[in-house]
């Protein structure tokens, strides 16, 4: 039997844990056709709140939640796998080779190079028009370095996998603004998907922000 939680009005009738995250399910203490799902912190903090007029998409709602967060759980978690180094390309001999990321290489050989992204990897987390920027090569998603490999950079700092450089070649804001320029001028249409995506994604966080 669940312990007795109380919040705005709303008893907590459900719980469902994820890692260290909980979501909750309440229902009105005064209107009981009234519910509400959240995240909740140390059982008191109540965050990102969505309501319902009907118990089932209350319902439906906690368990997408719970879901998403077991999706970004195992995401992070095959992120963490280190798998070796490609030992080849699809433009010669390995010369050098530097991870940018767990899964993710920045090759050069003796005549040219790129980035060479597992293809798991990268099916987990590009986008479909980033995947279409490149090229598949032995188990590998692969972006040749003069017009391509600033897509697969653009992709992996959207995702928080690695960093823009800030340094004595690069102020803040500087990298990202020499692959935005090479992104557009090479891929327009990705960037045009890529532009909708992060509109889209902005527009669903006013959202939230509102309902909570």
């Amino acid at each position: 039997m669940m312990d007795y939680r109380e919040n705005a009005g709303y008893i907590i009738t459900d719980s469902c844990h994820v890692g260290d995250s909980e979501f909750v399910l309440g229902v009105h203490l005064t209107a009981p056709q009234q519910f509400v799902t959240w995240k909740c912190s140390n059982r008191t903090d109540y965050d990102w709140g969505h309501y319902f007029s009907d118990l089932f998409s209350a319902q439906k709602d906690l368990v997408a939640r719970a879901q998403e967060e077991v999706q970004c759980l195992e995401e992070q978690r095959q992120n963490t796998i280190a798998p070796e180094a490609p030992p080849y390309s699809p433009w010669g001999k390995v010369q050098e080779c530097e991870t940018l990321c767990p899964g993710v290489y920045s090759v050069s050989t003796p005549g040219h190079g790129g980035i060479m992204v597992r293809r798991e990897l990268a099916e987990k987390v590009f986008r479909k028009e980033a995947m279409g920027c490149g090229f598949i090569a032995s188990g590998y998603l692969c972006f040749e370095e003069d017009n391509d490999a600033q897509v697969a950079l653009r992709e992996l700092m959207d995702k928080k996998m690695i960093q823009a450089p800030v340094n004595e070649y690069f102020g803040p804001g500087a990298y990202e603004a020499v692959i935005n320029s090479s992104v557009q001028i090479h891929h327009p249409e990705y960037w045009q998907a890529r532009e909708k995506t992060i509109s889209e994604q902005n527009r669903q966080a006013k959202k939230k922000g509102r309902e909570r």
